[in-house]
């Protein structure tokens, strides 16, 4: 029995199934093309949404079992997007830690370190004034 009956029956469950088909595919989209500027904080953000496409799909399960319904291909999409992409920043958070605190690079997508010139400051962020 799921505890809130008001998010009962298909529609909620389809609706959380392409909610984390759409989750996971932006999330995704993000890991791979915004400029992460070697800062862990990006990485944590990219994780917060991929988690988050995850637990749509497992939202949907209950819904579609509760309905009689064989679960669609579209939950397990959404799931592994996010799992995908989770990999995928925990392998970038991993790499950052090595080439920050080691100096030992591995092959990082070239995105990962954009925006970085060397200064301290990354295009569109502003660094508040310490006085």
């Amino acid at each position: 029995m799921i505890p809130f009956e008001h998010t009962n029956g298909v529609g909620w469950a389809r609706f959380f199934a392409w909610t984390s088909v759409g989750l996971g595919v932006a999330a995704l989209i993000v890991s791979v093309t915004v400029p992460l500027a070697l800062q862990l904080e990006r990485v944590t953000w990219v994780v917060l949404f991929a988690t988050f496409s995850i637990w749509a799909a497992f939202m949907a399960v209950p819904r579609y079992r509760e309905a009689r319904r064989r679960v669609p291909w579209v939950v397990v999409v959404g799931a592994a997007l996010g799992i995908l992409t989770f990999a995928l920043m925990v392998y970038a958070a991993v790499a950052f830690i090595l080439a920050g605190y080691y100096d030992t690079v591995i092959p990082m997508l070239p995105n990962w370190t954009d925006g970085d010139d060397g200064g301290g400051e990354v295009p569109g962020i502003v660094a508040a004034s310490a006085t």
